[in-house]
């Protein structure tokens, strides 16, 4: 079964728990995680070597313009009494040290 590839726990810390942050990489400088499944396969969205899904690059491009939607229809706005903090720290990239909260509000 494809799902227990993503509860193992000899492969994931703690497999059970919502930690979106795993696959933003760590400290040492690596990816995340791998969508095609060249090093090693954690998870296969799009599966993996021979069989992997031709339109992945499709479903990836789809998803860009999911979230340019989410910014063009929606105006997005700091949670009041939190203040934008705009320091940076060093993780795969530059990232946010106090990440933003967001009021969503639909554009009429």
């Amino acid at each position: 079964m494809l799902a227990s590839i993503g509860w193992d726990p000899q492969v994931w810390e703690d497999p059970m728990a919502f930690k979106p942050e795993r696959f933003l990489g760590s400290s040492g400088g690596e990816e995340g995680f791998d969508l095609r499944g060249s090093r090693e396969i954690k998870m296969m969205p799009f599966g993996a070597g021979r069989r992997i899904c031709p339109a992945s690059g499709l479903a990836v491009l789809h998803l860009e313009y999911f979230v340019a939607n989410l910014v063009w229809k929606f105006e997005w706005r700091a949670v009041e009494g939190d203040d934008v903090d705009l320091s940076e720290k060093q993780e795969f990239t530059i990232v946010m040290k106090n990440p933003l909260h967001a009021h969503v509000i639909p554009r009429i």
